[in-house]
């Protein structure tokens, strides 16, 4: 009970589905994996929904960033085992071809952490090309 939360939380690089969304003009989404590297369960916001960048609707204070938050705001939580994921479907401006994932994490205390990743997009082919490598490892 007196142990820190310290979640150990891979976030992995976005995959270009060459998709836009529907109604933000410039704006693609990608599919982003978050993995449970420890070796405690642990619990993350529900992947069901579509996360955006703040900024896809105006300027935050006047300046563009490129974040985006998977938090509990209104999402159910769901419990992720060690070595298991989630996939994220995460909605960010075309020209950035990098961004800042922050992913809120629970624990079976309530304990809650906020990861932080910068991540870069990968297109379709360059997926299949880093999974080639990987397989032939």
């Amino acid at each position: 009970m007196l142990r820190p939360f310290e979640p150990q939380v891979r976030v992995f690089d976005p995959v270009d589905l060459e998709r836009y969304h529907g109604y933000y003009r410039n704006a693609k989404i990608y599919e982003v994996s978050v993995v449970n590297v420890g070796g405690h369960a642990i619990w993350l916001p529900d992947n069901s929904e579509l996360y955006a960048a703040p900024t896809l609707s105006s300027l935050a204070c006047g300046v563009k960033t490129n974040q985006v938050f998977v938090c509990f705001d209104e999402q159910s939580a769901k419990r992720v085992e060690p070595g298991e994921g989630l996939i994220y479907q995460i909605c960010m401006f075309e020209a950035d071809a990098s961004f800042e994932v922050e992913v809120e994490v629970h624990d079976w205390r309530g304990m809650s952490k906020t990861i932080e990743d910068y991540v870069y997009v990968l297109g379709a082919s360059e997926v299949s090309r880093v999974a080639r490598v990987v397989l032939d490892a």
